[in-house]
């Protein structure tokens, strides 16, 4: 007998890869609590990044046992500065154009966006006057304002030729 039973039925040629792929990603569990995840991602500038970029923050906020909202917001704000340093920050097409790092805290998740555009501090950007009317409104800063309204603790510096972000997405007691 070349092979046994058991590796017939579950080793079959081709088989792993077939129902491994299916499975669903579990987190780890430690006195019923996930295993904190951090993620760390580095993006070329180009818009089909945006499809890994959510899937990297869905598999974080998975891997921490983060609600739905607190994907979305975090979503909202990378996709937005991202989105900038494509559009304006001469980042388009440019290998490496931008890395996040994610890290969940106690009640928090901390972001950190660095890009290699040209300088922009998005913290002397001016405040957008939502209460103007839309057809009498400048053009921009609609972006900005959404992560001002959604992040706290935001910082901003130059070093080494790029721009770095920090900021906290706070989580609400439950």
């Amino acid at each position: 007998m070349s092979k046994k039973p058991y590796q017939e039925k579950y080793h079959a040629p081709g088989r792993c890869s077939e129902t491994h792929g299916a499975l669903l990603p579990v987190s780890t569990l430690w006195h019923n609590r996930s295993i904190p995840a951090d993620l760390e991602m580095s993006l070329n500038g180009t818009v089909g990044e945006l499809e890994r970029l959510a899937g990297g923050v869905a598999e974080f906020c998975r891997g921490n046992g983060l609600d739905d909202s607190v994907e979305f917001d975090v979503n909202l704000v990378l996709e937005e500065l991202f989105m900038n340093t494509i559009r304006h920050g001469g980042c388009r097409d440019q290998t490496g154009a931008a890395r996040v790092r994610m890290r969940a805290a106690q009640d928090s998740v901390q972001l950190e966006y660095t890009d290699r555009g040209i300088p922009f501090n998005p913290l002397e950007a001016p405040e957008a006057n939502v209460q103007v009317p839309l057809e009498e409104r400048q053009p921009g800063g609609l972006g900005i304002h959404l992560i001002r309204q959604i992040m706290s603790d935001l910082r901003y510096q130059r070093s080494d030729g790029e721009n770095q972000l920090t900021m906290a997405r706070r989580m609400e007691a439950k």
